[in-house]
């Protein structure tokens, strides 16, 4: 009995999981692989809704996945040329750096370690490598924004 149970709950964990399916030879299947993987990746941000804090994910992440998360999306617009996350990656990018655009923002002083900032200073690092659209001209043009967080590493 034990055993058909456990085998029903394998079955039923089976049909809800699935593989991207991708061939590499081909752009549009990579991209379209891609564009389901940031889809995922974003469908967990909160912090464009109202009230939320911009470039944090709800719990049970840490601060430094964020950063990881869109230093990821920065990757993807590059790779891909999609630009419908740019919005909020750079909303979360300016917001995160601080008052002193060392990512070192006074929401996360209490938490933040060395390692969190650079996941941060990577993201933006990568953002001015690529060249990443930034229609605002905030602080996040080139790599001023990585300067002061190199300083205080």
């Amino acid at each position: 009995m034990l055993l058909r149970g456990a085998f029903a709950a394998l079955g039923l964990m089976a049909s809800t999981s699935r593989a991207l399916e991708v061939t590499v030879t081909d752009d549009s299947s990579i991209k379209k692989a891609a564009d389901t993987v940031a889809y995922g990746l974003v469908k967990f941000y909160t912090g464009n809704n109202t009230g939320d804090v911009p470039g944090n994910l709800p719990d049970p992440y840490y601060w430094w996945q964020c950063g990881a998360m869109f230093g990821t999306l920065v990757d993807y617009w590059h790779y891909t040329g999609d630009d419908q996350y740019n919005a909020i990656t750079l909303q979360a990018m300016v917001h995160q750096a601080g008052d002193d655009e060392d990512f070192m923002p006074k929401n996360q002083t209490m938490t933040l370690g060395n390692d969190d900032q650079g996941f941060w200073a990577l993201a933006a690092m990568s953002a001015a490598e690529h060249t990443f659209p930034d229609p605002l001209q905030t602080s996040l043009s080139g790599l001023q924004s990585c300067r002061p967080c190199s300083t205080s590493l």
